[in-house]
């Protein structure tokens, strides 16, 4: 033994009530030392009864003011040489023997002053940085310190880093005993500095992750007013590099959570300022759109100033430019709008021809709601003439996806505004346009046709389509639909059953049978669309006798779940509510983690009006199996309108129309919602969407009724 060590065990004899700390500490320390094979200290475990009743200890023990100076000198001897660590170009061999010298320096200083807590933070942190399989002993050393000085700033950010390590923050299940421990020392670093980015970032993470929204809201409040930290690093390594400590990244990150918990007021204020700080910040550009889509009128106005000036410094930001025309035109200032997206698009056309033409593109919508079809269907045109599309000219491949849209909504203007020969019209032209090859035309005149009441017109111009595309099985569908709601559902079956078997999937949705994947054999998926057919047409008793083959005909455990799910679908069409919820019940006992059981039987419940919190639980199980699954998003958004909780409701059902906006479905729920929360003029934009996009004849009734009465 050294006579370092000697000198410190007499020491230790003079002052035995502190041998449990020291002791322990210190001589495991220096083993550590001697068993690291490549010098790097490696310390041996140490008890974790060493810092119990610390306070107790350190108030017996006495220390000169000779050995104070001296531990302090040591301690700063120590810093030296971690500050050396710093310095890339340094050896590997220089690097470990600084981080020896560091460690020994550390430790003489808790020899001559043990009651020194920042020696103990100095140690607990060079063990973190430099033998991360040590963290427990580190976790040890820092606990001791802040019970030596609770006051101890280090010594509680050390640990509140090491147990935000242990929590799993950064792979987002978290651990809940260090997630608990890790927000109680973020909170004491937040006090001992209410400065502290890093502390008020990392208790917003917490928060979030374990469902705290007002504290969440909190801390970020706390964040946006910290000071810009030096160093994001930590942060950084456990987040990821989308975000930093900045009060940019507080502002956006603020923003989203007031979205989130329905305080749009705030949130509109906090994202403007952002936008018009960064008016190139894409994110911040984004968030502001969704705040000011969720606002009412008046709301909505207050980020105009904010737009104005974003707009004024990167006037080529097309996206900044329809914010604000659609913010102006909501607050009933339509010319304003126009004028500002006219006089935008006029600058791009030079330029940039395709923003010019967004541009335009946005003045049609704004006309279009404002209940300006002319204007709208001018703007329209312009935005076609701008990006060099003829009246009869065949497009170019780079612009048919543009065109295709453009028609569309030239189309939804006119069928909107009760001019069907319009529509019929320029769906002519985008034959031409578009090219015969292209069946955009085909499919919205056939869509005209049954809108119109025109069924035999449709009929017709499905089967001339089918003799095109014999292979597609939606159109069969569409007809065998067809026949079948004009009371000929033989003729439909008949219709399915002399096709090729290749398998006909029936209509996805939340209330409806769930869509057939490949992995459904075609006798199967023939045999329940016929079902589907047989409970359209009234007659349930087919339709059971269809899903009795489809289950006969079934190969596997999947495909019988699938056939019972199809049942339950049924029974709940056919108003056997009960039925279906026993199906649903029998399927998860067996399969606890089928997720399309545990959605629609929460829909069921949910759209029954029954059960309410159960629906909220099995709908939530079937997004923690499918997250990104639309429809278990739109049941999730319908069980929470149906609890009154309109917010969540509408948060949902937008992230359900982000993933898709082709459903009729949740477009008409968002509109409830819309209705439900007052916002008169949102509820009838979002049912309009829903009446282009939906298909059944229920559907179709029940979404005109909804927008003449409202």
């Amino acid at each position: 033994m050294s006579p370092v060590w000697k000198k410190f065990k007499m020491f230790l004899m003079k002052s035995i009530n502190f041998i449990p700390v020291v002791l322990f500490i210190l001589i495991g320390l220096q083993i550590g030392f001697a068993q690291s094979p490549a010098g790097l200290p490696k310390p041996s475990p140490i008890p974790q009864n060493v810092s119990r009743n610390i306070e107790q200890i350190i108030s017996k023990t006495i220390v000169s003011r000779e050995r104070r100076e001296q531990a302090y000198v040591k301690l700063l001897e120590g810093q030296r040489y971690v500050w050396t660590l710093t310095y890339r170009s340094r050896s590997q061999a220089t690097v470990t023997n600084d981080v020896r010298l560091a460690k020994q320096s550390f430790q003489k200083a808790i020899e001559l002053d043990p009651t020194l807590a920042e020696g103990y933070t100095a140690l607990a942190e060079l063990i973190s940085r430099t033998s991360p399989e040590n963290f427990e002993q580190a976790i040890l050393l820092a606990d001791i310190a802040v019970k030596i000085d609770a006051e101890n700033f280090g010594g509680h950010r050390i640990l509140a880093r090491l147990y935000t390590i242990k929590s799993r923050l950064n792979n987002g299940i978290l651990e809940p005993n260090y997630t608990q421990k890790a927000i109680a020392e973020w909170k004491e670093v937040g006090r001992l500095d209410p400065r502290s980015a890093e502390a008020f970032a990392f208790l917003s993470e917490f928060y979030a992750g374990i469902k705290k929204p007002a504290e969440r809201i909190d801390a970020l409040r706390k964040w946006l007013a910290a000071a810009a930290p030096l160093n994001s690093n930590f942060y950084l390594t456990v987040l990821g590099r989308e975000f930093d400590l900045s009060p940019e990244s507080a502002a956006l990150k603020f923003g989203q959570a007031l979205l989130e918990t329905g305080e749009t007021r705030e949130a509109i204020e906090v994202l403007s300022r952002a936008v018009a700080d960064n008016p190139e910040n894409e994110v911040a550009i984004e968030l502001l759109r969704q705040a000011v889509e969720s606002a009412d009128e008046t709301l909505a106005a207050t980020a105009v100033q904010a737009l104005q000036q974003a707009v004024y410094a990167n006037p080529e930001n097309t996206t900044l430019v329809g914010i604000l025309a659609r913010v102006q035109a909501r607050s009933g200032r339509i010319n304003e709008a126009a004028k500002v997206l006219r006089d935008s698009s006029a600058k791009l056309a030079d330029r940039n021809k395709n923003s010019a033409a967004d541009l335009q593109v946005v003045l049609g919508d704004i006309y279009e709601k404002a209940n300006r079809p002319d204007e709208s269907i001018a703007a329209y045109q312009n935005a076609l003439t701008t990006r060099g599309i003829g009246a009869d000219e065949a497009v170019t491949d780079g612009e048919r996806d543009f065109a295709i849209r453009v028609f569309g909504k030239m189309i939804d203007v006119y069928k909107k505004a009760n001019r069907p020969n319009d529509a019929k019209a320029l769906i002519d032209r985008a034959r031409i346009v578009l090219g015969k090859a292209d069946l955009f035309a085909d499919q919205r005149l056939i869509s005209l046709y049954l809108e119109t009441g025109k069924r035999p017109e449709a009929l017709q111009a499905i089967r001339s389509l089918r003799a095109r595309t014999p292979a597609d099985q939606e159109l069969l569908k569409l007809e065998a639909r067809i026949l079948t709601e004009d009371g000929k559902v033989d003729e439909a079956v008949a219709l399915v059953k002399s096709a090729p078997n290749q398998g006909y999937g029936a209509g996805s949705g939340d209330n409806e049978i769930p869509s057939i994947n490949n992995s459904i054999s075609p006798g199967v998926s023939n045999y329940l669309f016929i079902s589907e057919l047989y409970t359209l047409a009234k007659r349930p008793k087919e339709a059971v006798q269809a899903v009795s083959q489809a289950l006969t005909s079934a190969k596997d455990k999947f495909e019988k779940e699938f056939v019972k799910l199809t049942l339950a679908t049924m029974q709940q069409t056919n108003g056997d509510s009960n039925a279906a919820e026993v199906t649903l019940r029998e399927i998860l006992k067996e399969s606890p983690r089928n997720s399309i059981a545990l959605n629609n039987l929460g829909y069921f419940l949910a759209e029954r009006g029954e059960k309410l919190d159960e629906a909220l639980k099995l709908i939530q199980q079937a997004l923690e199996i499918d997250p990104n699954n639309s429809s278990y998003l739109d049941s999730l958004g319908w069980a929470y309108f149906k609890l009154g909780k309109l917010s969540e409701a509408e948060k949902n059902l937008k992230a359900a129309l982000q993933l898709d906006d082709t459903s009729a479905t949740v477009q008409e729920h968002l509109g409830d919602v819309h209705q439900k929360q007052g916002k008169v003029e949102l509820a009838k934009s979002a049912w309009q969407k829903a009446l282009a996009l939906a298909s059944e004849t229920d559907e179709i009734n029940r979404l005109k009724t909804k927008l003449k009465t409202k």
